[in-house]
């Protein structure tokens, strides 16, 4: 008796792997990630304009130096007239509640410890923006930066301000386009 399997056993088999992988796709997409493009420069290097992210839309606790992608109703970033939508923001988490943050020449502290930030694009010698240093992040909320310092508003600009941790939609985590640059975040 032949036990090997046949063409149509073994193209079976493979069409049934072919088909698990695919709906495992459908439902990560669906239920735990996010494909989107980036349309503003406040994050350059690390994330260039039109460049698509994934983003792992699982709850998850912020930490710092988290890229997170998030919705402020009042503010967004940017209107895409192609769409007809506003694109959520993308910007790195600096602060957690209860950190105390402040600028003092050119350099960011945390409770007062001064930062390496070696995904910072260029240096900054200007604390930018409205909010006034020191200042403490609250409970329930993070203090967000785009590594572009120079070209990125973000939490130093009080119509951004803290971002309350319930309007994260994710974590940035992988580049998927450009080919070139495909890869994880960080």
């Amino acid at each position: 008796m032949d036990t090997k399997p046949g063409f149509a056993r073994e193209l079976y088999d493979w069409m049934k792997h072919i088909v698990y992988v695919f709906v495992c796709f459908v439902c990560l997409f669906l239920f735990g990630a996010g494909n989107f493009t980036v349309v503003s420069a406040s994050m350059a290097e690390t994330i260039q304009i039109d460049e698509r992210v994934m983003v792992a839309r699982f709850p998850f606790t912020p930490e710092r130096g988290d890229i997170i992608m998030f919705s402020k109703h009042d503010w967004q970033v940017s209107y895409d007239s192609g769409t007809g939508q506003y694109t959520p923001i993308v910007k790195r988490v600096i602060g957690l509640p209860g950190d105390t943050l402040d600028f003092i020449d050119g350099a960011l502290y945390i409770n007062d410890e001064k930062q390496d930030e070696m995904y910072v694009r260029e240096a900054v010698w200007a604390w930018r923006g409205d909010m006034i240093t020191p200042l403490t992040v609250p409970e329930g909320c993070v203090f967000v930066m785009g590594d572009n310092r120079n070209n990125s508003h973000d939490s130093r600009f009080r119509d951004v301000g803290f971002v309350d941790i319930r309007s994260i939609l994710g974590r940035v985590i992988w580049r998927v386009a450009p080919f070139r640059r495909f890869g994880p975040v960080s």
